[in-house]
């Protein structure tokens, strides 16, 4: 295991790493600029703002105003935005300037938790410079969305995790569970690597490795994450009236072994227990080994590193990385397969990516003693690093062409209703993001986000009663 690198090591790949997160997002702005107006690639940013304007306006948590509702699948970033929309800051541009800095915290986390892992600096510097660059997170900085903040909170949570298992026998802290905790509230699928962790702490981690005993004080991480998963299910349950948010019930359309279960159609639950769960297995490793093929041909061997394999002791944490990668895309094949995993450059599952880009350079890492030309993996390094470059460069068009169709198709139509309807107008509509920013209006919401009644109804496609 390489020797940590020194203090100003770790400085010029803080600052890299950062340089490259603002290259990306200075590209991909111009591009948006130049196309059209500043806005977001995806009408449910405007949702998350609709809902934080009316928070910081006095109306509680609700999409229409003073109409308590669930609709948001991530409150921590709806409750995050409210701050400077309370303050009076510009909405859109204090959305992307979080998004910027969140990913610029993923990018160094993953460093550091890669350096955790590996003993080896320049493998840190490789996963951060990767995670900063790589099209989904650059595209995730600039969408206004969650993406970067859940993305942030599970790879902290799973760098304190693996700092907490360096101090065998202390009192444990409490900040990985904290972490977990907090992207659960940031993205509900993030709990299944909260589940991950707390298991493997229990087997592992709180244990002294002398007696096999838990350790003092290991139950101080559990009761910080019961306390703040229970939290969000209370959350919930006010503003909405059920455990989980209403988004889950109107995007998962019955499907899934769980939901099966729940509405009494056993058949199905199993049909569904056979089919989805290997199938989003296999969509995720096809989605991750897509990215980039010099990195991710590296991934096998950082598999093997962190289990223990070329001759190391495994590193502590390193299967709990691996097994939130394998169980994550399992556990929704379970819970719930739709929507899609990989919709929206996989929004809902960006810190798979994360943690993925951290095994590869594990793999690097590992390789490292092994070549005996050492140019050939910083070449490769490099190589898969221009070529993930290359793909942003790329993919930033994409984002804005995306940033038109919203600003043309809902930003355009919200003015419209506003000049030509009554402030007390009802707008029925499937998207309602930008329509309901914009127009103030009374939104019928058909896809049942913030209008629960629409739920069962779309499933049967039956939306007349409400007009």
């Amino acid at each position: 295991m390489a020797d940590s690198p020194p203090r100003t090591a770790n400085l010029g790949a803080t600052v890299a790493i950062l340089a490259a997160v603002l290259c990306s997002a200075l590209w991909g702005t111009y591009l948006e600029r130049r196309d059209t107006a500043a806005g977001f690639p995806l009408d449910d940013a405007w949702i998350h703002l609709q809902f934080a304007r009316n928070l910081a306006e006095g109306h509680g948590f609700s999409f229409n105003p003073g109409e308590s509702s669930s609709g948001s699948s991530a409150p921590l970033w709806t409750l995050a935005l409210a701050v400077p929309l309370g303050l009076g800051l510009p909405p859109l541009a204090s959305a992307k300037l979080f998004g910027l800095v969140l990913v610029g915290i993923t990018a160094l986390a993953a460093a550091a938790l890669t350096r955790r892992l590996s003993g080896d600096g320049w493998a840190g510097l490789l996963a951060g410079l990767a995670v900063a660059i790589t099209p989904r997170m650059a595209w995730a900085g600039l969408s206004g969305m969650e993406v970067p903040l859940y993305a942030a909170l599970v790879t902290l949570a799973m760098l304190s995790y693996v700092r907490a298992l360096e101090r065998p026998g202390a009192r444990a802290g409490t900040s990985w569970g904290l972490w977990a905790g907090l992207a659960g509230w940031a993205r509900p699928e993030t709990f299944v690597a909260a589940a991950i962790l707390s298991i493997a702490w229990l087997l592992g981690g709180a244990r002294d490795p002398g007696t096999r005993r838990l350790a003092r004080g290991w139950w101080q991480p559990l009761i910080v994450l019961a306390l703040v998963g229970s939290g969000f299910a209370a959350f919930n349950m006010v503003t909405g009236g059920r455990l989980l948010p209403n988004t889950f019930y109107a995007k998962t359309y019955g499907m899934g072994t769980m939901m099966s279960l729940a509405e009494g159609r056993p058949f199905d639950a199993l049909l569904d227990l056979g089919r989805y769960p290997i199938n989003l297995l296999g969509d995720a490793i096809w989605w991750l080994a897509s990215h980039d093929g010099l990195l991710f041909g590296a991934a096998l061997v950082g598999a093997l590193a962190l289990t223990g394999g070329f001759g190391h002791v495994a590193p502590k944490g390193g299967r709990a990385v691996l097994a939130v990668l394998v169980f994550t895309p399992i556990a929704k094949g379970v819970v719930a397969p739709q929507p899609p995993m990989l919709v929206h450059d996989g929004r809902y599952v960006i810190h798979l990516l994360v943690l993925s880009l951290v095994v590869c350079a594990c793999g690097f890492a590992a390789l490292r003693p092994y070549v005996r030309r050492r140019w050939l993996l910083p070449a490769l390094a490099v190589a898969g690093l221009v070529h993930l470059g290359g793909a942003t460069f790329g993919m930033m068009s994409t984002y804005a062409a995306e940033v038109k169709n919203i600003n043309d198709l809902q930003v355009r139509t919200a003015h419209w209703i506003a000049e030509h309807t009554s402030p007390d107008a009802r707008v029925a509509s499937n998207d309602i993001g930008a329509i309901g920013f914009f127009s103030r209006r009374y939104i019928l919401d058909t896809e049942g986000l913030v209008t629960p009644d629409a739920i069962w109804d779309k499933r049967m496609w039956r939306i007349d009663r409400f007009f």
